[in-house]
Parts: structure tokens; C-alpha cells; sequence
């Protein structure tokens, strides 16, 4: 067999390597290596780690969003039967998509992996959710609650998705197999578990994953509260992402017994100066994490927390002073816990108004702001370094009836002013509709009307399960007594367009006869959101007009999100179903997954100064490109000249004969 023919099949074997190569590499680097961010991605529930809620991805958008056309639909199963307690049917959960891949969690704790072009499902996990087994082994977890098993995001470090899981863990999931594993004390009951200064019960079910400082490896979470008496003492956590184990914890609240200085330390750091004997003896009392992400900065390793209401909700009589930090916003150092700054939102809260839902950093000239809708309806925007007010939105659609906020003074009142029965307008559920999207500008973002019924309850420390009051809106009013009461609760959202610069209305939409959850996303030139009203709705970011209104018949609570597959064609997936009985009829639901209609290229969609070969050597990264040239090049010297080197070697002559010969 001659030299040549060696040489040609060594070249042969290059060029299948090559190409075998290139059909791993491409879909790898086209989501992660080109110069600009194509939206490729869906990785954190808000898009990013500043929680903007904004996809730059340039293929869906105003001009061609009525054309998407159903790719594939998969229906989601009802949940398993659980002794003593009934597990929400559906998913609240935006999906996450990495590298062609989504990864989704149900409300009742069920995950798998999706294909994005296919929907062909990779792998699937039940968490086993054992509520007598969760009361044994952590009596500080009353598992007992309306969102046991609703996972509203999980969230992604590295190869591992992360889910909160309902005995007050973290479940971490490979990305690539889906094998379950816990580490150190983000194992199951161990956040919730002895916590220092603690006499109450915490809810267990965290709801969000863990908000990440990527540049310290930092997993930042918490605890949730009931919003009732039996309420433990919140705080927010930092554990190391590689071991688990805890790094520090701010606590939201004095220990049990009360502490009456306990919040001096804290004076000047906010708008609102610490009073002595805040939380009273701080039993019967309680605060919480706010259910969201939490933007981080990588620069300056600063995280922006929310936090809830205080509990009870409706009576503040056994905890007298502004309660700090609940229904605040709080900047804390995301290595070691300390606190920069706080805003309180609003003090002595006895309306269940907290500070629910992600924060989002963006900038406003150039200056770094963090915006904050609460559940008192207000948009705020804060300077990120010191937590002063830039300004505060107050949407003028939102009904404010029977609240009296208090957000500065010292002269707290312990209970309603009125005490009869009556509508208090923004209800528990609050006037914020969810997420922000940060773009083009602006900020997006949607009020809502919800009132409640409110009639008094006893908040006596031996009633665990009260709340202050009892609630009845519409649909229990048609069942009750109170018929006279039902068309004075209004139902209506507004979403609005704001100029960041002074807070004015570039535009607003109105969506007449429903409430809204889940928030909103903003690309393509649009603000896409879904709609208890059973609608997909897309605006132009510019004016507010409509692009597209989609019926799908029925609440929709959970936003679209936009995500490539590994071809890099971008994917618009609605979720329907998943909404609580609050907002609707629970249903298993539907997952739409919809792309444009016509042949795709990606090259089309990459700008000019980009380079637009997906293979471009340089827009691949190091770690895959340098092992690959070498393994191209061994094989093509080993098959091409291996039988000239084996030549060489049978004609030179041996060390051991030229020993001899000498």
C-alpha cells in the first residue's frame, strides 16, 4: 500500500472528524460564543442576573409574531395523589433553556428536560413529597399550605438546576442526566432546621431558586412566612454553591423573646429610622424572603433582596413599631451578608402589601438604579449604591380603598382605624401584576385590580392559623352572604409603559375584566405577556398598540418566554394552566411551543459586524477548539506518515547494534 494512498486516507479521516466535530461544536457555541447575545438562552426566570426580563433575540418579533405556527404541544399530567393534601395541578414555573435543551418544574414537583425543536422529553424526576415524614423530621415546617410543592422558579449554577423543595431544601438536578442530589445544608430541612432565635413554624416551600453571585460562587436564598401567627423568624441566607454550606444569614427580624435595641445598629442606613421595641417580644410575629429573583451584581457583588409582609397580615397589635425589615427592599454584600442600605415600602404594614416579586437592576444615565414594583401596586426606582429614592410611580388606575399608608413617622397604629367589615382595595394578592421588564428605555410593567372582604379575626398567640382577618372575594361572596358586595370589587389590569427618566406614562393598555399575574417580558420590540382573561397579548414597546391577541380560553398566569433551539431558531412557549383557584379553574394544562413559519437560517439573524460562519475559529471557545485542532492534527500525522516513520525506524540503525559495532 503505497505512501499516498495513507495520505489520502489520513486526509479523509480529517475531514470526517472535522465534520463530526462541527455538528458538536456548532450548537454549543452558536448560544454562547458569538460577540453579541442573541437571546439564545432563557437561563434565570427574569432572562438574566439583573432580572431585565429582556431578550435581545432578533427573530420573533412585531413584524412576524401573528405568523408563528404551532411546532409541537405536550400536556402535562395531573398530580399524584398525596395523602393529606392536594397538590396544585399545572405549571407556574417559566421554562429555562439552555444550549438548545428546556427544563421545566410543575406545582407539584415533577421536572424533566425538553428538546426545544422536538419536544422529544430527555428525562423526568418526582420529588416524593411525604408531609407526615416533613413534620417528624423538621418540627420548625408546618408543610401545611396552599402553595405546597409550587415551584414559581427554579433556577441554574453551573450544570445543576436548582428547585426548593417543600421540607425547606434545595434539590439539585444534573442538567444532562437529571440524577438528583443535595449539598450540605441546602439538604432537605436543614435551612429551616434550628435556626437561631426561632419559636415559630416557617412555610417550608421557598417557592424560587436560589439567586446566584456567580463571581464569589454565592447561592442566596431564604425563608418564607405564612402571613399568620405561627410565623417564624425570617432570614436571608448565603451558601457556598460548590459545598452547601451556609456562609452567612441576615436576619429580617429580632430573636424570639424580643430584643429592644435590635435594630439601632442600622440606623441612617435607610428611610426609615429603627424604633426601640419594633417587634415587641417577636413571638406570634414574622417576616419572610418576597418570592422572586434577586438581581446580583457581578461588579460590585451587591444582591437586591425583597421581602414580605409581616405576619399576622392584619393586625399589627403584638408587634408595635415600622417591623424592619419587612415589606422592604434591602442591598446586602453577597459574600458576607452585610447590610448596605434598606427601603421600606411600607411601614407597620397591615395590609399584607409587601415586597413579593424580583428585583431588576438597570441604569437610568448611566447610573446604576434598582426598580421595584410592590404589592402596594408602587413602582420604585432606588439609587443601587445608597438606596436613595430617584422616584415612585403610583399607577393611577389602581383603586386604593380602606389602606392608609404609612411610610415614614414614628406613631404607628396597631390595627384598622375602621373595624366594620369592608372592602380593602388592593387586596392581599396586591395591585403589582409580578416581574418588570427593563428595555428599550422604559420600564413595563402591570397594576391590577383585586379587592378583598375583610372581617376581623383574633390574632391571640395560642390561634395559630389566623391572619388577622378573614377574606372573602367575589367568588366566595356569591356563595355567602354578602351578594350587595360584589359589584363594588373591581377586576381590571393596566399595563404600563414608564420613562425611566421622571416616571411619566409613554403609554398604557388596559385589560378590563380580569386581574394579572406572572408578569411580563419584553423583545422583539414588544411586550408579551399572557392573561388571566385567557389571552396572549403582544404590544409594540413603542406606543402600546396592539400586535397581537390570541385567545386560548383559558387563565393564563405564567408569562411566555422565547428560547433557541440547537439550530439557534428561536421558540415561543406559552404555558396555559397552573393558575390557583384564586385567579381560576386549576387545570392539568398545556405547554404551546411556536416558531416562524418559512425556512430558517441562522446567518439571516447575525449582524454584519458579527461573523456569520458559526464555525468562525475565533467565535469558538478556547476549551473546545484547542483540544479539537490537536486531535485533528495527531490523527492526520499518525494515519498519513505512520508508515514512513515505521520506514525510518527499520532503517536507522539501532542503538543497541551500534553499541555492538563499536
Amino acid at each position: 500500500m503505497s505512501q499516498n494512498h495513507f495520505s489520502r486516507q489520513g486526509l479523509s479521516i480529517v475531514l470526517v472528524t472535522l465534520l463530526i466535530l462541527s455538528t458538536i461544536i456548532a450548537p454549543i457555541s452558536f448560544a454562547q460564543n458569538n460577540k453579541k447575545d442573541y437571546g439564545y438562552d432563557w437561563k434565570y426566570n427574569g432572562y438574566d442576573g439583573h432580572v431585565t426580563n429582556f431578550s435581545p433575540q432578533n427573530q420573533i418579533t412585531r413584524e412576524n409574531i401573528v405568523t408563528l405556527r404551532d411546532v409541537w404541544t405536550s400536556a402535562y399530567s395531573v398530580p399524584p395523589a398525596n395523602p393529606g393534601v392536594d397538590l396544585r395541578a399545572g405549571v407556574s414555573a417559566r421554562l429555562l433553556i439552555i444550549d438548545g435543551v428546556a427544563y421545566q418544574t410543575t406545582n407539584f414537583m415533577t421536572s424533566f428536560a425538553t428538546m426545544v425543536d422536538s419536544g422529544i422529553q430527555l428525562w423526568g424526576y418526582l420529588f416524593p413529597i411525604n408531609v407526615s415524614q416533613v413534620q417528624v423530621d423538621t418540627p420548625g415546617i408546618n408543610p401545611f399550605n396552599r402553595n405546597l410543592g409550587v415551584v414559581e422558579a427554579p433556577s441554574i449554577y453551573e450544570d445543576k438546576i436548582m428547585i426548593p423543595t417543600p421540607d425547606c431544601g434545595i434539590l439539585m438536578l444534573d442538567l444532562i442526566t437529571g440524577k438528583p442530589s443535595f449539598v450540605g445544608e441546602l439538604t432537605q430541612g436543614q435551612i429551616c432546621n434550628q435556626v437561631e432565635g426561632n419559636e415559630g413554624r416557617y412555610t417550608g416551600q421557598i417557592m424560587y431558586g436560589p439567586s446566584v453571585y456567580e463571581k464569589g460562587k454565592v447561592l442566596i436564598t431564604g425563608t418564607g412566612v405564612s402571613g399568620k401567627v405561627e410565623s417564624g423568624r425570617g432570614f436571608v441566607a448565603g451558601f457556598n454553591a460548590d459545598s452547601g454550606n451556609l456562609l452567612w444569614r441576615f436576619f429580617l427580624m429580632p430573636p424570639a423573646g424580643g430584643e429592644n435595641n435590635w435594630a439601632m445598629e442600622y440606623s441612617g442606613k435607610g428611610n426609615v429610622e429603627p424604633t426601640a421595641d419594633d417587634w415587641g417580644n417577636a413571638r406570634g410575629v414574622g417576616v419572610g424572603i418576597g418570592a422572586g429573583q434577586y438581581a446580583v451584581d457581578e461588579e460590585t457583588g451587591i444582591v437586591y433582596v425583597g421581602t414580605s409582609a409581616p405576619a399576622p397580615n392584619y393586625n399589627g397589635i403584638n408587634r408595635p413599631g415600622p417591623n424592619l425589615f419587612s415589606s422592604s427592599i434591602l442591598a446586602l454584600d453577597a459574600m458576607t451578608g452585610e447590610l448596605i442600605w434598606y427601603y421600606q415600602t411600607s411601614t407597620h404594614d397591615v395590609y399584607g402589601h409587601g415586597c413579593e416579586g424580583s428585583t431588576t437592576l438597570g441604569k437610568i444615565d448611566n447610573k446604576k438604579v434598582v426598580f421595584k414594583a410592590c404589592d402596594n401596586g408602587k413602582l420604585y426606582a432606588l439609587n443601587a449604591a445608597n438606596g436613595e429614592e430617584i422616584w415612585v410611580f403610583t399607577p393611577p388606575n389602581v383603586i386604593y380603598e380602606n389602606v392608609e399608608y404609612q411610610e415614614s413617622g414614628n406613631d404607628y397604629f396597631n390595627t384598622y382605624s375602621n373595624t366594620a367589615p369592608h372592602w380593602q382595595c388592593p387586596g392581599i394578592t396586591g395591585a403589582s401584576g409580578g416581574d418588570i421588564a427593563f428595555a428599550y428605555g422604559r420600564v413595563y410593567y402591570v397594576a391590577t385590580n383585586y379587592c378583598d372582604y375583610i372581617e376581623y379575626t383574633s390574632v391571640e398567640l395560642n390561634d395559630l392559623e389566623s391572619n388577622g382577618a378573614i377574606l372573602k372575594d367575589s367568588y366566595y361572596a356569591q356563595e355567602g352572604n354578602v351578594h350587595e358586595y360584589v359589584e363594588k370589587m373591581p377586576k381590571n389590569s393596566t399595563v404600563y409603559g414608564i420613562n425611566i427618566e421622571d416616571a411619566t406614562i409613554a403609554w398604557q393598555f388596559e385589560i378590563p375584566k380580569a386581574a394579572h399575574s406572572g408578569g411580563l417580558i419584553a423583545t422583539g420590540d414588544m411586550v408579551i405577556l399572557g392573561s388571566l382573561d385567557g389571552h396572549i397579548y403582544a404590544l409594540d414597546a413603542e406606543n402600546g398598540n396592539i400586535v397581537l391577541d390570541k385567545s386560548l380560553g383559558t387563565p393564563i398566569s405564567t408569562t411566555p418566554i422565547i428560547g433557541a433551539a440547537a439550530s439557534g431558531r428561536q421558540h415561543m412557549f406559552i404555558i396555559m394552566g397552573g393558575a390557583s383557584d384564586r385567579f381560576g379553574q386549576e387545570l392539568t394544562g398545556l405547554l404551546l411551543a411556536l416558531a416562524p413559519r418559512g425556512e430558517f437560517t441562522l446567518d439571516q439573524y447575525i449582524e454584519d459586524e458579527d461573523s456569520n460562519n458559526i464555525l468562525d475559529q475565533e467565535s469558538l471557545p478556547s476549551d473546545l477548539v484547542i483540544p479539537a485542532i490537536g486531535l485533528i492534527i495527531l490523527v492526520f500525522l499518525i494515519v498519513a506518515f505512520g508508515p514512513s516513520f515505521r520506514k525510518l525506524r527499520n532503517k536507522r540503525p539501532s542503538f543497541r547494534k551500534l553499541r555492538n559495532k563499536n
